[in-house]
């Protein structure tokens, strides 16, 4: 286990705040039978890098790992390709040895992340992305593809609080170009806060920094030309994403691919075009290939195959030879219902992510994860089974946690809302759930319902509210249910008795209250609320923090204690087991890539979401998920019996 310091985590800490900081641990296969934390994460089935050897051959694929590998990029000298998999779990760097062969090497002994690798041209020098000091920052190692390398051994050259992505060598050596978000604060409703991106240069060494464009919208994935006289790199300020060239200084910037297409991911050709990624079509049935145009902008053509989706191009420079990732192979056997509900062309794959369950070791216990590919996944308190929501639909389904013996409850009828916020009882007896619209305006239709795990004996809890009622928890004892409410014009949190009846306020704040959930030691609640989070100028909107609140005997509403300081959202808490940790989501770590390359590839309603655990006796901060997508809505729940 490894503590760091996190520079949003610590940084300007009011005087009150409970002490805070952060520590990883890394994680192996499921050894036992443990306590589980499910969650929903919105990523992609399986990609696979593949080599194209020349242009208009066909493709071969380089690996076979059932999770995902991607973001490849070749050697100076061709004979190694260097890409990131999360086939330990988490985001790490590999190298691939295209003379002798042999399986994916590590690069990198880490428990953070490590992404967007790129090698200088004389192929003695590792540019990446890692989050090993907190946040995304741009590293240089020595490039040693035989030998696994220490992360401690890396040099941070940004070290700044905003996120730095896709470096990029100049042909000389001497600089790296970047992207960043650190001139551009997140903006935007509190459900899908965007960023936005600039383009700067720094010398090798991580001095001299300077910006280079200046755009209200992303500009990103910045490369060299091979003279290095120009910088290629892909631009949505015209509200389209198309590959632009500038000056190495950031002078005369134009765009040069076609309006017809969203292009991404420039990289240089060795006869001096320019190739990206472009997507045509219709957003949820559309094609990604690989494109490339002259450096004029003229003469466009395809570089891969139609059979496949193609992303980030990078090639050798002699020969030509092209690697990218793709949609790899649906794996055998897949479950009922377990299509990813988001595009299409990335791929059929299962609920549960192939490279898990894995185990987390913690101060006090051995946790599993179970990261599942849906939307609002709640596991039985004591049983290997989970109750999510299934779209198209939506339907209310009850399964194991690999997608298996899947019954559904019932599903929505002509003129019905959809339903989220699911909760089980304790005893396993009932799920109550959300019908309506989760993030709607307070007075918005929707209304608490509580059912049998058989589909019998549904009832509305709330049916004659005036609001917007939803994200329902029960109490330990299963007496009484906790829930959020726009009935007043603002949401605050209410209990009531499971049948409905005894509806009392325990938050009345013209702030929003929300996500609440009871301890299983039935004294307290958790809940998320932007009463003193940071405001965003743009829009008026507050950041969510993660409170909890002691309540008497009856219910009556106590002490509120405020838990997290941070510099981005929070929310989704729930309690473990025993009640001593609380689970969450968060941004206070910003994101990890560039917010194109994911929200243009995958469906992702925030535009980042990491898991942290908070040690309720001290406040200490753990961090669970290290990646680049959305990770959310956890639950924590005892080991099966």
């Amino acid at each position: 286990m490894r503590w760091v310091t996190g520079l949003l985590l610590t940084g300007g800490l009011a005087a009150t705040a409970i002490g805070m900081g952060t520590y990883t641990a890394s994680t192996s296969r499921v050894e036992g039978n443990h306590e589980r934390i499910v969650y929903l994460t919105f990523q992609p089935a399986n990609w696979d890098i593949f080599y194209f050897p020349k242009p208009g051959d066909p493709p071969r694929r380089l690996t076979d790992d059932p999770g995902l590998d991607y973001g490849a990029v070749l050697s100076p000298d061709g004979r190694w390709v260097v890409f990131c998999s999360e086939r330990r779990g988490n985001a790490d760097l590999y190298a691939l040895d295209l003379k002798n062969g042999g399986k994916p090497r590590l690069l990198i002994d880490s428990d953070a992340m490590e992404d967007q690798a790129a090698i200088s041209h004389d192929g003695k020098t590792l540019a990446f992305v890692s989050t090993r000091d907190g946040n995304a920052d741009v590293f240089t190692i020595p490039f040693r593809p035989d030998h696994t390398q220490r992360i401690d051994k890396a040099v941070n050259l940004t070290r700044h609080p905003g996120g730095d992505f896709r470096p990029a060598f100049s042909p000389d050596g001497k600089m790296l170009a970047f992207s960043s978000d650190r001139d551009t604060p997140p903006t935007g409703d509190p459900a899908a806060r965007r960023r936005a991106g600039e383009i700067y240069v720094i010398d090798s060494d991580g001095k001299n920094l300077r910006r280079l464009t200046n755009s209200p919208w992303w500009d990103g994935s910045p490369v060299w030309s091979l003279d290095g006289r120009n910088i290629y790199f892909y631009s949505g300020r015209d509200r389209h994403y198309r590959i632009w060239v500038m000056g190495n200084d950031g002078s005369s910037p134009r765009p040069i691919s076609p309006t017809s297409e969203v292009a991404l991911s420039p990289a240089s050709m060795p006869d001096g075009r320019v190739a990206y990624n472009a997507r045509t079509g219709p957003e949820e049935t559309a094609s990604w290939r690989i494109m490339s145009v002259k450096s004029d902008g003229s003469d466009e053509r395809v570089e891969s195959d139609a059979t496949n989706n193609y992303w980030q191009p990078s090639f050798d420079p002699k020969t030509a030879a092209m690697v990218c990732h793709g949609v790899g192979p649906s794996p055998k056997d897949v479950p009922e219902g377990s299509l990813f509900p988001g595009r299409m062309y990335l791929g059929q794959g299962p609920l549960l992510l192939s490279t898990y369950p894995r185990q987390i070791d913690f101060p006090d216990r051995k946790v599993e994860l179970y990261p599942i590919r849906g939307f609002s996944v709640v596991p039985h308190p004591r049983q290997n089974l989970m109750v999510r929501t299934e779209l198209p639909g939506p339907r209310l389904i009850v399964s194991d946690l690999r997608g298996d013996g899947m019954k559904q409850i019932t599903s929505v009828q002509n003129g019905e809302l959809p339903w989220i916020g699911l909760s089980w009882s304790r005893d396993g007896n009932w799920i109550a759930y959300t019908a309506g619209e989760m993030f709607s305006p307070p007075k918005a239709e929707a209304d608490v319902w509580k059912i049998r795990p058989d589909g019998s004996e549904a009832v509305n809890l709330t049916p004659n509210s005036p609001g917007n009622d939803g994200f329902p928890s029960f109490s330990p004892d299963g007496r009484r249910i906790v829930f959020r409410s726009g009935r007043t014009g603002n949401f605050d949190i209410y209990i009531m008795n499971s049948d409905g009846s005894g509806l009392s306020n325990l938050t009345n704040n013209p702030a929003d209250d929300t996500f609440p959930t009871f301890s299983p030691l039935n004294d307290e609640i958790a809940f998320s609320s932007n009463r003193d989070g940071e405001l965003d100028v743009k829009t008026g909107n507050r950041t969510f923090e993660i409170y909890t609140m002691k309540l008497g005997p009856n219910g009556t509403p106590g002490v509120v204690r405020r838990l997290t300081y941070t510099h981005g959202e929070n929310a989704h808490p729930q309690y473990s087991p025993d009640g001593k940790w609380l689970i969450f989501t968060s941004e206070q770590a910003g994101i990890n890539d560039e917010e194109p390359l994911i929200n243009t590839v995958i469906f992702s309603p925030q535009i980042y979401g990491e898991l942290y655990i908070c040690r309720l006796k001290d406040g200490k901060t753990f961090r669970i998920t290290n990646n680049k997508w959305e990770d959310g809505f956890p639950n924590w729940a005892s080991a099966v019996e």
